[in-house]
């Protein structure tokens, strides 16, 4: 797979379109980046802000940071699309290996509208990444953050074979390494 940083991919599910994130999506975006609900479950580790907006003009200012961080390849921010409405419900980052951090496991961040912190969506979005990223990025492991109270999260993770573990001494992150992915490949053309 190409470097994500030359030309940003497109990647589908049945329900879901990852792109790159834009400053149009800045007033799809606000619904999800200002929701109590929603942001209770955002992984802010190392963040600047909370991303606790309440204005377009927060939206677009922190649209036009990512898209910066972007240019300079510290991470990749990918919008969220419902197909069935095509409009942004949230946004995933990811990092690893390819690009300025250069960090194995990668990071992956979900940050998504409240009505979508469900079990069967996050599992969606998890193996879209999980099928996509390790190679995208160069990593052979994904590290993400759930909260205790996060009981969709932890379920969709668990069904996808993430596990507890440690990243960078920080706490409720859970890991996957690309070993299952292929394993989970190799399940999936047996039953073919």
């Amino acid at each position: 797979m190409s470097n994500p940083y030359s030309k940003c991919p497109i990647i589908e599910s049945l329900n879901f379109t990852l792109r790159f994130v834009s400053e149009n999506d800045a007033e799809d975006l606000l619904v999800c980046y200002s929701d109590p609900k929603a942001q209770e479950f955002f992984n802010i580790d190392n963040f600047p802000n909370d991303c606790n907006f309440k204005t377009i003009e927060e939206m677009q200012n922190c649209i036009k940071f990512w898209l910066m961080e972007y240019s300079q390849e510290a991470y990749v921010r990918f919008c969220i699309v419902d197909k069935s409405t095509n409009k942004a419900i949230g946004t995933i980052e990811m990092f690893g290996m390819i690009g300025k951090y250069k960090t194995d496991p990668g990071l992956l961040r979900i940050d998504i509208m409240s009505d979508y912190e469900e079990t069967e969506y996050l599992k969606e979005l998890f193996i879209l990444c999980i099928d996509s990223f390790y190679s995208m990025f160069g990593v052979s492991k994904i590290a993400t953050k759930a909260i205790p109270n996060a009981a969709n999260r932890l379920k969709a993770l668990q069904k996808v074979g993430f596990y507890a573990g440690n990243f960078h001494d920080r706490k409720d992150y859970y890991l996957r390494s690309m070993s299952e992915k292929s394993q989970r490949q190799q399940n999936a053309s047996m039953m073919k």
